[in-house]
């Protein structure tokens, strides 16, 4: 588990790559993902680049941090770690991103949800040559939904006005008061029956390489050019959600580029920590999306 060999010469010919696994409550998914970094990024030894897999614990109760070591603990190429407390999305992948930088020696990292798988062979090898070619800061892949087969990126606008900021209070107050009366099944219905209400129409595939964008936290890739600059991928402040516009504005702040390649595909299941931790109870996991939403929004407006 020490520092992954680069060699003795003063310039790297071979780079040392980890993929931290944020794994809540769901051992299976955690296993697929582990399991497919595995698969497909062995043949990048032919290369001789290499990788670390970090898997982070967030205090999970349930034996599946135990179930994990068990069958990982003696593995070279993984990294167990627990935390006391859940400490949610960023802080959770701030844990294992620093231990990949600072006691693994990683230059490229990589932080997954657990219920993402990679498709491909590309990783490793299309991120170097990424930022060899542009030298950009974070990367996004396609990402594809395990749900309806869309693709995850590139993502929507950021949120990075007081306009955008007071719009989102006040939808968030609005829904939070329905849900918690029982009346936002009643207001769904009689939206439904809106003819003019618009229709979520399914994401289809962005085919080239774009730049700036806006990317899925599900699955992103920090470069040298990141690691240099910050010791944390995410602002400590949220607990889940509104990381994507949050690290936006970080690199924006200090004129680092983030980039979209279709070229690297990854499957995303969606959502397996938070449907096991609420038991598939569709009303507490909106409560729960609203109130971290809400808190969210007042780290965002520090960067406005």
């Amino acid at each position: 588990m020490g520092k992954c060999e680069m060699g003795k010469t003063t310039q790297k010919t071979t780079h040392c790559f980890g993929f931290v696994i944020l794994h809540y409550l769901v051992d299976e998914e955690t296993t697929q993902c582990v399991e497919s970094i595995r698969k497909h990024c062995a043949s990048a030894a032919t290369t001789g680049e290499r990788y670390k897999i970090v898997i982070v614990d967030n205090d999970s109760a349930n034996g599946s941090y135990e179930r994990l070591c068990q069958r990982y603990g003696d593995d070279d190429d993984i990294v167990l770690l627990h935390n006391r407390t859940n400490e949610g999305f960023a802080r959770g992948n701030n844990i294992g991103y620093a231990y990949c930088r600072t006691q693994l020696g990683c230059d490229y990292i990589v932080t997954l949800n657990n219920d993402v798988v990679l498709a491909d062979d590309n990783c490793i090898r299309q991120t170097v040559e990424d930022y060899a070619a542009t030298g950009c800061a974070v990367i996004g892949p396609d990402i594809i939904s395990g749900k309806d087969g869309s693709h995850q990126n590139p993502m929507s606008a950021v949120v990075d006005s007081p306009q955008q900021i007071a719009a989102l209070r006040k939808h968030i107050r609005r829904n939070l008061l329905l849900l918690h009366t029982h009346l936002y099944r009643v207001f769904e219905r009689i939206k439904q029956r809106d003819v003019n209400t618009p229709t979520e129409t399914k994401k289809t595939a962005v085919h080239q390489p774009c730049v700036p964008v806006k990317l899925h936290g599900s699955c992103l890739i920090f470069t040298p050019a990141f690691l240099s600059v910050f010791d944390e991928p995410f602002d400590p402040g949220t607990f889940l959600y509104m990381e994507e516009d949050i690290l936006v504005l970080r690199c924006k702040q200090h004129g680092l580029t983030m980039y979209y390649d279709p070229r690297i595909v990854v499957r995303h299941a969606e959502d397996a920590s938070t449907e096991a931790q609420v038991n598939h109870n569709r009303r507490q996991k909106q409560i729960n999306y609203l109130r971290h939403h809400r808190d969210s929004l007042r780290v965002v407006e520090r960067y406005i």
